[in-house]
């Protein structure tokens, strides 16, 4: 017998918040040329993009498992789970966030850091759509 978990509104909102806020910043850090870009100023979005990356993972285990009594061996798992269901489009955006992260923490010295700027100020969109979704289906506001 499965015993349905219910929805933790309030954890879904501060990851909201988390993502909000996040992505709030990296735009503010990517507001100008990336070669303006100083040593503290680039290692700041290397951060922010973790911080990013594990607010979305976060949120989409807790849907995954919560709502869709459904549990996720990886992000990218996850990612396709939440799509299967309805409630996103974009898993392989996501998980390209997730693997950045990854990047990030395990093979940092590989980074191009103008790439890491070029992918903020094109592709961060799909973040927008999910929180989006997540907010709709949830009747989240804030």
């Amino acid at each position: 017998m499965l015993v349905e978990m219910p929805i933790n509104v309030e954890h879904i909102k501060q990851r909201i918040i988390e993502i909000l806020e996040t992505t709030d910043e990296l735009k503010r850090l990517t507001s100008k040329p990336s070669a303006e870009l100083g040593f503290n100023e680039k290692y700041a979005i290397r951060y922010h993009i973790i911080v990013l990356a594990e607010a979305l993972g976060s949120l989409c285990f807790q849907i995954a498992t919560e709502d869709f009594n459904r549990t996720p061996q990886s992000y990218s798992q996850c990612f396709k789970i939440l799509e299967e269901e309805g409630v996103c489009n974009c898993a392989r955006d996501l998980t390209a966030i997730m693997r950045l992260r990854n990047l990030l923490v395990h093979r940092y010295w590989i980074i191009d850091d103008n790439q890491v700027y070029n992918a903020i100020k094109s592709d961060f969109e799909a973040v927008d759509k999910f929180l989006k979704s997540v907010r709709d289906r949830y009747a989240i506001r804030l």
